[in-house]
């Protein structure tokens, strides 16, 4: 495994944390469609809470240190929580619940007071999926209880390599007026037309800083006022939803948003469940509104793990199994790998159209020159050009000794090597000419408009 960090000072962050922090209010909730006037007996100037929860398993270092350059100084509670066996209910180690180091070392990376590493143990193997990381997230809602969290503060899970970006943040704490967070204007209703649930409009980035997807938006983090959150809101009046299989809501039950058979009046929406953040269907995305930004509100570090080899373990046990991840081509894992593949190799990306050849698709295209062809929005740690070039490097070395572990692991012969190699050349080639007929026909397009403009 190579851990890459930045090696500057915390100084160097500190400054661009502190030219966020320093934004000029009225232009902060504009950019993001808050509103300045305060509703009667709501202060004028908030200063919200946010209690943090996100599981927490093998990440590296590098990846918690970027999210918590970001938040540092943000939340007024964290807790993370960490299971002894995989979604699959693979056995795992134990290496960061109820440890005074670690929670030491969390509390001064993110400048939270309250924080905890909590443990999920549950040796039940009917257990399984989503099944078992729902229950895991329902720990997080317990701390929240335990740090004090009230009706009053917000409730924000993710996952760790994902983040709303410290601007949003500020925004969120500051600004007079977020629909999302007015418990009177939705009474936690999953409605479309409602705002109980806010989400992230989220720009991916691919293993490295520089593959960065194009025309892609992810919708994760989710945060919700504490009022709609079960152990937190008043059960009293929003009864805990009917789940038949532990999991998903019942048909009745707000399920969806206007479905709500069973529920006394449409004031009375059922509470948010710990797996409600992530899959009930409702809420809203918040997008930047600044012309200069790539208009997202956070950020997603896809497969940021720090080597292929557990990038393959997590996609042979995590999750919906692959039984061949540890023998086929990298890029035939995912969509997602197969753009950072050609990315990190350099080469021409693949169409994205429907009736394209499967083995040259992809879902998403990269955009051309990384990081710095596009605007903001991207994760302060990023600042760091040495950084982004170390980990683009590192992550390219990754690739390619991947590739020769898996050539070893199959025993190919010195000819079946050279024909692979061909194989992949003749493969680059006919994207290469399809990326050139493909820009080709776009400035046809345009010439066309152009022509029939003049007319």
């Amino acid at each position: 495994m190579e851990l890459v960090l930045s090696t500057k000072p915390k100084s160097f962050f500190q400054k661009f944390q502190q030219e966020i922090d320093n934004f000029d209010l009225e232009e902060r909730c504009r950019r993001y469609g808050f509103g300045m006037t305060a509703k009667d007996g709501q202060p004028e100037r908030p200063s919200r809470r946010i209690f943090y929860g996100a599981l927490i398993a093998d990440e590296p270092w590098e990846l918690l240190d970027i999210i918590a350059t970001e938040t540092h100084g943000i939340f007024e509670g964290m807790v993370f929580v960490e299971s002894n066996r995989t979604q699959m209910f693979f056995a795992r180690p134990i290496k960061w619940a109820n440890k005074q180091t670690y929670i030491d070392q969390f509390k001064d990376m993110f400048g939270v007071e309250k924080l905890q590493i909590r443990d999920y143990v549950d040796e039940d193997s009917s257990v399984e999926e989503l099944f078992r990381e729902t229950n895991q997230r329902a720990e997080i809602l317990k701390g929240w209880k335990e740090l004090g969290m009230t009706k009053e503060d917000i409730g924000y899970i993710a996952d760790t390599d994902e983040s709303f970006t410290r601007d949003f943040l500020r925004a969120v704490q500051q600004c007079p007026y977020v629909e999302h967070f007015d418990y009177d204007a939705h009474k936690c209703s999953n409605n479309f037309e409602k705002k109980s649930k806010l989400i992230g409009s989220t720009r991916v980035f691919e293993s490295s800083p520089e593959c960065v997807t194009k025309d892609r938006n992810w919708f994760h983090p989710d945060m919700i006022i504490g009022a709609c959150v079960e152990g937190i809101g008043d059960d009293s009046i929003h009864p805990r939803a009917q789940r038949s299989d532990g999991l998903l809501r019942d048909e009745g039950w707000a399920s969806l948003g206007g479905d709500i058979q069973y529920l006394p009046n449409d004031s009375m929406y059922p509470l948010y469940s710990a797996g409600d953040f992530r899959m009930l269907d409702g809420g809203h995305i918040v997008e930047s509104r600044d012309p200069n930004s790539s208009g997202h509100s956070a950020f997603h570090l896809h497969n940021y793990l720090a080597d292929f080899n557990a990038t393959r373990y997590k996609y042979l046990t995590y999750g919906h199994p692959d039984e061949e991840a540890m023998v086929k081509p990298l890029e035939e894992l995912s969509a997602d790998i197969r753009l950072l593949v050609r990315c990190v190799h350099n080469e021409t990306d693949g169409p994205i159209e429907e009736d394209a050849d499967s083995a040259e698709k992809q879902d998403f295209q990269r955009v051309r020159g990384g990081l710095d062809t596009k605007h903001p929005v991207f994760p302060i740690y990023f600042h760091d050009e040495d950084y982004r070039r170390r980990k683009h490097d590192a992550i390219s070395r990754l690739v390619k000794e991947d590739e020769y572990s898996r050539m070893k692991r199959l025993n190919l012969t010195a000819e079946e090597l050279e024909t692979n190699l061909l194989v992949q050349q003749v493969r680059e080639a006919r994207r290469f000419i399809w990326a050139h007929e493909a820009r080709a026909q776009e400035f046809q397009q345009k010439i066309r408009e152009k022509t029939e403009a003049l007319l």
